[in-house]
């Protein structure tokens, strides 16, 4: 098969490819080695999941003692199903088959343990199921790592606040059993680990911060070199700028520039590729668009240009956002849908680049 591009983003990115990120894969390799439990999360397409990939790819786990449990909780919308899916998925990675029904069968015939049970849990169950990973460790002589995806789903649950209690208070006290926590909702996160103070004093978070320009410029400089191609270094910096460093796009990005470059990589390339990207990704960025009301637009639109100050008479007037209690509403709506993050009173930062571009370059261009 022909070997078109050097660049990996849709999918979890190994090897050359994957790039600088090292001080975070040798944290959480540390941490993990050291049974505490871990938290990542930030916007989509950021690269937890490669961080978590590639420090699990280079531990031994076996001679570690370690076994991992993968859950991903985006289709899982009620504690019960939580629960079920919980036990049954730690029994596929640490027991045999006879050992399964006979952990089961240890269990209150009351719980059923079908995936697909609509009979509901007692309180006493939900716990008896908790507890369940723990045990099954123990008798096991092993170390067993639960990770969690798409961790903040469980704020779309019917009692969030109940669930996010119980499993912190039952995992909390599970010697042999640690966590790997990740979310893409960058607020919801936030939401639940700092405004709510879930698992506080007992998790360590490892931020994600951009990815040094320099680093990622020269490794786009050697993949095309590699492919027998040039890329000047200010155009390598170029791309990465282009989506402001998130990992996904530039990657994206700097592939359709390869493609489109026979031997040496130009700005006319970059600016079109970029078009390409805009794109093929135009159907989501309208949809996002769709389901923002028009005080919501004004709001962005400010957010671009600058202004921070938003209850400001003047500010308030220009962009025809009503009233500071209409704001304030505005922020949590903003919040809400993920579009921005207030990181601070003078800091608002998209949780998208490339939708952030799409507006500024497109949407309000005409404006």
């Amino acid at each position: 098969m022909e070997y078109l591009s050097p660049f990996e983003y849709n999918r979890i990115v190994t090897g050359m490819r994957f790039v600088g990120r090292e001080k975070e894969v040798s944290r959480l390799q540390t941490l993990m080695l050291s049974h505490k439990n871990i938290l990542l999360y930030g916007p989509p397409k950021i690269g937890k999941r490669s961080i978590v990939f590639n420090a699990l790819k280079d531990i031994d786990l076996e001679k570690e003692g370690i076994v991992v449990c993968t859950l991903d909780l985006f289709n899982i919308r009620h504690q019960d199903k939580l629960l079920r899916r919980l036990a049954n998925a730690v029994s596929d990675v640490l027991l045999t088959q006879e050992e399964r029904v006979k952990a089961f069968a240890g269990l209150p015939k009351s719980i059923s343990m079908d995936p697909s049970s609509k009979e509901p849990l007692t309180d006493r169950q939900a716990k008896i199921l908790l507890r369940f990973p723990q045990q099954i460790a123990h008798s096991k002589k092993k170390h067993l790592v639960l990770y969690f995806q798409q961790f903040q789903d469980i704020l779309l649950f019917d009692k969030p606040m109940k669930v996010l209690s119980m499993i912190e208070s039952s995992l909390a006290d599970a010697k042999d059993v640690s966590f790997i926590i990740t979310g893409d909702k960058r607020n919801a996160m936030y939401s639940i680990f700092e405004e709510m103070h879930f698992f506080r004093n007992i998790i360590t978070e490892i931020p994600i911060k951009p990815i040094n320009k320099k680093v990622f410029a020269e490794f786009i400089m050697k993949a095309f070199e590699q492919g027998g191609k040039r890329a000047s270094f200010k155009d390598a910096l170029a791309i990465y700028e282009i989506p402001e460093g998130d990992p996904w796009y530039a990657q994206h990005l700097a592939e359709i520039c390869y493609l489109f470059t026979d031997k040496e990589l130009t700005p006319e390339i970059i600016h079109k590729a970029t078009q390409h990207l805009l794109t093929m990704h135009d159907y989501e960025l309208h949809n996002t668009v769709y389901g923002l009301s028009t005080h919501q637009l004004h709001m962005i639109r400010a957010i671009l240009d600058g202004e921070r100050r938003f209850s400001k008479t003047e500010t308030l007037e220009k962009y025809g956002l009503n009233s500071s209690a209409n704001v304030n509403r505005l922020r949590e709506a903003l919040t809400k849908k993920e579009i921005v993050t207030f990181v601070s009173k003078n800091t608002v930062e998209f949780n998208d680049s490339l939708l952030k571009l799409w507006f500024k370059n497109y949407f309000f261009n005409d404006q």
